[in-house]
């Protein structure tokens, strides 16, 4: 036999072999494809979404949310943005928090320098969910809400003792993950003094105009506000006074606020397209008697660190 037919000769069983090698090559191809699939199936169960918890709460904030400031805001920040914006709540607030004369917390704490320790706060008091800071002014407190009585904490200070100058709070038709169109957070306002009193400086233009924003800290989030209303509101409950639920509730609220033509109204300048799908915070200021009416300064939600906040509304 030549040399070229023993080259081209094609041995026994050859062929077979050849076959076998592609047909495993083929199986682990498709054993990969497979394991591929079930990571992103693993990856999509797993991912955590905000308080709407749905594709039509996503759809909301996509839509009919236009931030004007964000501070890392977006899922999956994670603890590192959350760290940034309590930096900046402290930086901001610097001058204030400086001109305070103590700490306010139920053991004398304070959020001025961008750290709030939950853990020990709701060993003292559980029903502490939150903590306001307004940057400027003395408000520096936990915000609670009683599962007992929405009135509670009109008579009880925020370690649970009865005390008159009351504590922060919210009322249990508002979510304590500040996810609702309007949270309402309640505090004593008198002439002699009050959690709350010092709301009034937003009365002073230059003051209003120099003081922006206000902070809300949450045990896995930090929120920012911008205020963009302060003035006197008639006396009634606000919380009460629409159904904050739906898009015509939200809508006949903020036509209200618009509409506002008080001489010592304060509004900022750029806020004048607020729809529902917006985040509101009213600090409201307690009746006084001697004057039949309340003060509330009125903030929208311009940075959401973790990413969470998102709500369903109704038609």
């Amino acid at each position: 036999m030549s040399r070229r037919s023993r080259r081209n000769k094609v041995m026994p069983g050859m062929g077979i072999k050849m076959r076998k090698g592609k047909t495993i090559r083929k199986y682990a191809e498709y054993f990969l494809l497979l394991l591929w699939l079930l990571a992103v199936l693993l990856l999509t169960a797993t991912a955590v979404t905000g308080c709407g918890n749905g594709p039509e709460g996503t759809a909301g904030m996509e839509t009919g949310t236009e931030m004007r400031e964000t501070s890392g805001a977006g899922a999956g920040s994670g603890a590192k943005e959350n760290s940034r914006t309590a930096e900046y709540a402290s930086d901001d607030g610097k001058d204030g928090a400086e001109s305070q004369e103590g700490k306010t917390g139920p053991d004398y704490e304070t959020a001025a320098d961008g750290h709030v320790d939950f853990d020990a706060l709701q060993k003292e008091n559980p029903d502490i969910f939150a903590w306001l800071y307004v940057p400027g002014t003395g408000i520096d407190a936990p915000i609670l809400q009683s599962p007992i009585s929405d009135d509670y904490y009109q008579s009880h200070r925020a370690d649970g003792r009865e005390g008159t100058e009351g504590a922060l709070y919210t009322e249990m038709p508002n979510m304590m993950d500040m996810c609702d169109f309007n949270t309402i957070i309640h505090g004593k306002d008198d002439k002699d003094g009050g959690l709350f009193a010092d709301l009034h400086k937003f009365e002073n233009p230059d003051f209003f105009e120099k003081n922006e924003k206000f902070y809300i800290y949450l045990p896995d989030n930090v929120l920012t506000y911008e205020v963009f209303a302060a003035y006197y509101d008639e006396e009634s409950d606000i919380l009460r006074r629409f159904d904050y639920t739906t898009y015509g509730g939200c809508a006949a609220y903020l036509e209200q606020v618009y509409g506002i033509r008080d001489m010592g109204k304060n509004q900022r300048e750029g806020w004048d397209d607020l729809t529902p799908y917006h985040f509101l915070v009213t600090l409201d200021g307690s009746i006084r008697k001697e004057e039949g009416r309340q003060y509330v300064v009125i903030g929208a939600l311009v940075g959401d660190a973790a990413g969470k906040i998102d709500r369903i509304i109704l038609d």
